[in-house]
């Protein structure tokens, strides 16, 4: 597979809107002073990542501190906060523009909410080790399991963690996935397996959910009249859209860009596409059937996880998101799949059968460190592509 420079927009990071100052910026440079405020539960520690246009090296700024930066070019330019978890949110419009005036300060301050996260730092799996698919949670390495579904008659699996990780967005179906009736449905639960609630509704098939980046909508794809689409609806499942509508073709996979803009997918032939969020814009990304799936950006949407053909079998690979740096995370045997980074980008938990029955696994981004975290060769375990909470 020949991979092609991605849309810019992969390169967009979250950022802050606000006005600066109304009079003639100047030749030369000036200072901005930055101050975050962070608070509510589960605040990183870790702190955010500011990146000031003008200026090549971003800024690393603790949750509640104030730092400067010196020698910025004066103008109109923008002031973007970065490496934002997926629990907080920042107060005020999108982006921030200043104007900062040559040999003045110009001082801003970014108001950051988080609220508590269940799902922090844990990686959310289905297993038949019950007995047929439950949902159940543990931590990276394997610690702290807990069965999160209990339901004799039913199946689910294929989780994935909402971007706040305070609910599970997962597939669901009838009896046991190995029986004749085959009809899916997707289901959203809160982090602890109660109020499962059917957001589809839809008396044909739908699989492969997978959340916006704010949240706020779900891609999916849906059987019906015209095959295999592509369709988007609300968290609460309203207003439900199908954004490809092609007869005379199939459409699976579907993965936001990290800014929410973009959606991409592959065709029955195993070509990637990509389109804007609402079915706008369609783009063939790869010229000929693909070696590739597509899998998931890093958080700071610079990185790509995704699992290629290696003589007949899918092996683990991180590429930049422009597709050079190509290279195998893995040497290990086996079929690898459903890869999702970690809330820092350091992570990465994937799907594999290396030792028969499939496994949930954490591994670096170089290969180093790998850990079986279901750990249980008599089950059948497997996370989504947003497996990973925040």
């Amino acid at each position: 597979m020949t991979w092609i420079r991605l849309p810019s927009i992969l390169w967009l990071s979250l950022a802050l809107a606000a006005c600066g100052g109304d009079g003639p910026a100047g030749t030369g440079t000036g200072t901005i002073e930055v101050t975050t405020v962070s608070t509510g539960e589960n605040v990183d520690a870790d702190g955010y990542v500011l990146q000031v246009e003008g200026v090549s090296q971003p800024l690393a700024i603790g949750a509640n501190a104030t730092e400067s930066l010196a020698g910025v070019p004066a103008g109109d330019i923008q002031v973007r906060l970065t490496a934002i978890r997926g629990n907080c949110r920042v107060n005020g419009d999108l982006p921030r523009t200043i104007r900062l005036v040559a040999d003045d300060t110009f001082r801003t301050r970014f108001d950051v909410h988080c609220v508590r996260a269940p799902l922090l730092d844990r990686i959310v799996f289905s297993s038949t080790r019950g007995g047929r698919y439950e949902i159940y949670s543990a931590n990276p390495d394997g610690t702290g399991r807990v069965r999160l579904t209990d339901t004799p008659d039913e199946s689910e699996f294929r989780p994935s963690s909402s971007p706040d990780g305070t609910k599970i967005l997962y597939q669901w179906r009838e009896g046991d996935i190995y029986n004749d009736f085959f009809q899916y449905e997707v289901y959203v639960m809160n982090a602890d397996g109660t109020g499962q609630t059917n957001v589809s509704h839809n008396p044909e098939h739908d699989q492969d959910p997978v959340w916006s980046p704010d949240g706020a909508r779900i891609a999916f794809v849906h059987s019906g009249a015209t095959g295999y689409d592509i369709w988007v609806m609300n968290a609460d499942g309203t207003e439900q859209l199908n954004l490809t509508n092609t007869p005379d073709s199939d459409e699976f996979n579907p993965t936001w860009s990290p800014d929410g803009i973009r959606i991409f997918y592959s065709d029955r032939d195993g070509a990637v596409h990509a389109m804007n969020a609402d079915g706008s814009g369609p783009t063939l990304l790869t010229g000929v059937a693909a070696e590739a799936a597509f899998g998931s950006y890093s958080p700071d949407g610079t990185r790509v996880a995704f699992t290629a053909d290696q003589s007949g079998t899918y092996k683990l690979f991180v590429m930049n998101a422009d597709g050079s740096h190509r290279v195998r995370v893995t040497d290990a045997p086996g079929t690898e799949t459903s890869p999702s980074w970690s809330p820092d980008g350091r992570r990465i938990a994937f799907n594999s059968n290396a030792i028969d029955a499939s496994e949930v696994y954490v591994v670096n981004p170089d290969g180093t460190d790998l850990v079986n975290v279901t750990s249980d060769v008599a089950a059948f375990d497997q996370t989504g592509r947003r497996g990973w909470g925040p």
